[in-house]
Order: structure tokens, then sequence, then C-alpha cells
């Protein structure tokens, strides 16, 4: 399967692309660049520099989907019907939680309407805290949230 996505994109296939592509396909869900490496490490004894930098080449040609889980760490997934997947992040313990469907699709479907652009992707992921963290008392939300209109709740 990699060996097909990256002469799709155009991209040469190296063994180092391959096992990224591969972590990710069998993952199933985003994954952070260290978890990728920790895991691709066990098949191709790269750096952490040399992971980032492919991660980079997959991501800039479409191959993967780059989205900031608002925790601050990015996490990659596959660009491709089949794995795209949104997810719901706890700012708090790191949990990733999955979710099923794209709520996404008609929006899509309207702005390649509106605008004329052929979309050929996007990423979705949801902040909160999960419950385990909410039973052992950490905070829902800021305690100074700007509302949109410039006033503090």
């Amino acid at each position: 399967m990699a060996s097909e996505l990256l002469k799709a994109a155009g991209l040469r296939c190296t063994h180092r692309r391959e096992v990224i592509l591969q972590v990710l396909a069998q993952a199933g869900t985003p994954m952070t660049a260290d978890e990728i490496h920790a895991l691709a490490v066990k098949e191709d004894k790269m750096g952490l520099s040399t992971t980032y930098r492919v991660l980079a080449q997959l991501t800039e040609c479409g191959l993967l989907l780059k989205n900031d889980g608002g925790d601050g760490r990015f996490y990659y997934q596959l660009n491709c019907p089949q794995s795209h997947k949104h997810t719901l992040h706890c700012t708090v313990c790191g949990d990733v939680v999955p979710i099923d469907g794209c709520p996404l699709g008609e929006l899509e479907k309207r702005l390649c309407e509106e605008t004329g652009y052929v979309i050929t992707g996007h990423s979705l992921a949801f902040t909160g805290v999960c419950p385990r963290c909410r039973k052992k008392g950490a905070p829902c939300a800021p305690h100074h949230h700007e509302h949109p209109h410039g006033h503090k709740e």
C-alpha cells in the first residue's frame, strides 16, 4: 500500500517513507511525531529529526494530514477516506479519542461550490477535559475565558 501511495504522490519510494506510512496505517488513529518515531525506529534506525523531515515531506505532498491537537502537540494521520478520522483530545492527560464519521462533508461540498476550490482534505480536532481528569478535579475551562466580543466571562 505505501509504495502505491508514494508513487501516486510523485515521491520516490524509500524504506523510511514506507515505514512511516505503514505505522500510521496500522495505528488507525492520529499520532504524534514522537509516537510515530517510537514505532518506526523498530523497523529503521532513523533519528527523530529524520522522522520529522519525512513527516513534513509526506504532509507537503498531501499524503498526511497534520492537526494541532490543542495540547501543544501535532498529530499526523493518513489523508485518505478509509483512514480519515477526527479526534477529541484531553488537554489535561493527553488522551485522544477518535470520532466516528465526518461532520464536514456538507460544508466541504458547499465550499467547493461557493469558491471553485477542489478541496483535497481537511482536519478537525476538538479539545476538552476527559471524564477521568474531571473526576480528579481538573477545570473544564480557563478561569478567564474571553468572549469573541471582547468581554470576559
